[in-house]
């Protein structure tokens, strides 16, 4: 007999999409929760100008729904979101969609074999949870103090406060990585003032992005095979990737980064202040053309001196200089490494997640996790930065499907990975990790105890053929 768990699916960006596309196929019984009134994730939170994806935009897609209407190389965030949104209502998920509901806990029953999910006024069970909230999902705001004592605005770029504009006002960004690369140039020439508060610079490489013409789109939905070969070249580019700290690519990439910030900025100063000390590939790549030009503006200043605290009127450096501002910006990322911090998660015999990972996420093919059954992880531990997270977000989710049939039609009412599974193939995931870029600098791929829980040693090739033979040796099924 095949019988089909019903599932909930918490998160309704990309992840929760391809799963619940994956589901409806199938036929299964699923809902899809979400925070936000929506589709999209973290392209329906992160509002901010400027924001664009940093994949090709054909790569950025879903193999089975490809876009022949890219506006360019690099699509924007609104253009994301509407293809996001697109592909759901195209699937059918929006009958499927429980918006404006914000999962907090869930818990596995040992004597019902269900999840409950806790959301603010109501509990849900079901057979089966796949979590799709994804590693950029609880934003990073450092704790400094005398926050509460500024008499101006603060907010985070994911959460961008769109009521008044940064126009004419003395403004302060924390931070440069991946949001502030795109914000800060964006809003630079209309401010007042600009303070760009850095405690690591960043390698910048430029950004090669163009426009598709009308002709281009036509031929992309005339023929097909000619937006899949731009799709093609670019996955292929990425699968070619090397992240060994000591490849040539990693040196020719760092050289071709370094040359790009000593043409483009003349004051020997600031191009000091520019310069980071580690290879590039070790904090998360990233490309502009504006980032370098912003700060040859008057009104722009790069600040390098430590933030100390908060004052009334806006930031007290170590050099002892209060920076005057209106509105505070955290350019400061995520906490990508703190996997499903915004859920709280009990497994068998009322083990806790958090307390299981207190060394760091760790998950069998970045997806089960031993001692929590019928759970399933999109985006999870090691699955970041070898290629289009879309493409990752196939991988799994046919993994996961290919799981729930197996359990299915062998009857079985609960599947969990066994612990040797998982230990072993994270024993193998950091043995990978000696020699790679990644350890050579402090960032977010880290846990506190230093391991790498974000990045993936592997090609996104070999992570899909790792995930398309099931071993049933490598699970418990449960009657």
């Amino acid at each position: 007999m095949d019988l089909k768990p019903s599932v909930a699916i918490i998160g309704a960006g990309a992840g929760g999409i391809a799963m619940g596309l994956q589901l409806a196929d199938l036929g299964y019984d699923f809902t899809i929760f979400d925070r936000s009134d929506g589709f999209g994730g973290t392209w329906r939170h992160n509002t901010f100008p400027g924001a664009a994806c940093d994949v090709p935009s054909h790569l950025y897609s879903f193999s089975f729904a490809l876009n022949p209407r890219w506006s360019k190389t690099y699509a924007n965030q609104p253009e994301v979101l509407d293809y996001l949104e697109a592909v759901a209502l195209k699937g059918g998920l929006d009958g499927h969609l429980r918006a404006n509901t914000r999962i907090d806990a869930m818990r596995w029953s040992d004597r019902d074999r269900r999840w409950t999910l806790t959301a603010d006024d109501a509990t849900y069970d079901f057979d089966v949870v796949v979590s799709a909230v994804g590693m950029l999902d609880m934003p990073n705001v450092p704790a400094i103090p005398g926050a509460e004592a500024f008499r101006g605005r603060a907010f985070h770029s994911s959460r961008w406060d769109h009521s008044k504009s940064t126009a004419g006002e003395r403004v302060g960004s924390i931070g440069t990585g991946a949001s502030a690369i795109q914000y800060v140039p964006a809003i630079a020439a209309e401010t007042a003032h600009l303070t760009v508060f850095q405690r690591t610079p960043i390698w910048v490489s430029p950004r090669f992005d163009f426009p598709y013409t009308g002709e281009q789109q036509e031929l992309f939905e005339r023929e097909p095979s000619a937006a899949q070969k731009i799709r093609d070249e670019a996955f292929d580019a990425y699968e070619s990737s090397s992240f060994d700290v000591d490849a040539d690519q990693t040196r020719e990439a760092t050289e071709l980064a370094y040359s790009y910030l000593m043409r483009k900025v003349a004051d020997p100063e600031l191009r000091a202040k520019l310069l980071p000390d580690y290879p590039l590939g070790c904090k998360r790549p990233l490309m502009s053309r504006d980032w370098f030009p912003t700060f040859a503006l008057p009104h722009v200043h790069l600040e390098t001196s430590p933030i100390v605290r908060f004052t009334e009127h806006g930031l007290l450096t170590a050099d002892g200089n209060e920076h005057r501002l209106d509105t505070v910006i955290y350019g400061t990322g995520f906490k990508a490494a703190d996997y499903l911090s915004s859920l709280d998660v009990y497994g068998t015999g009322g083990r806790r997640l958090r307390d299981d990972w207190r060394d760091g996420a760790e998950a069998y093919l970045g997806t089960l996790v031993a001692g929590y059954p019928n759970l399933f992880i999109l985006y999870g531990p090691n699955t970041n930065g070898v290629n289009s997270i879309l493409y990752i977000h196939e991988v799994q989710t046919a993994f996961v499907r290919r799981v729930l049939d197996v359990m299915g039609q062998s009857g079985a009412t609960a599947i969990e990975v066994t612990r040797e599974a998982q230990d072993a193939y994270n024993a193998e995931v950091q043995a990978a990790m000696a020699g790679k870029v990644w350890l050579a600098c402090d960032n977010y791929f880290h846990h506190p105890s230093g391991k790498v829980v974000t990045q993936l040693p592997f090609s996104g090739k070999t992570f899909a053929d790792r995930t398309r033979d099931l071993n049933l040796g490598d699970y418990h099924l449960l009657q």
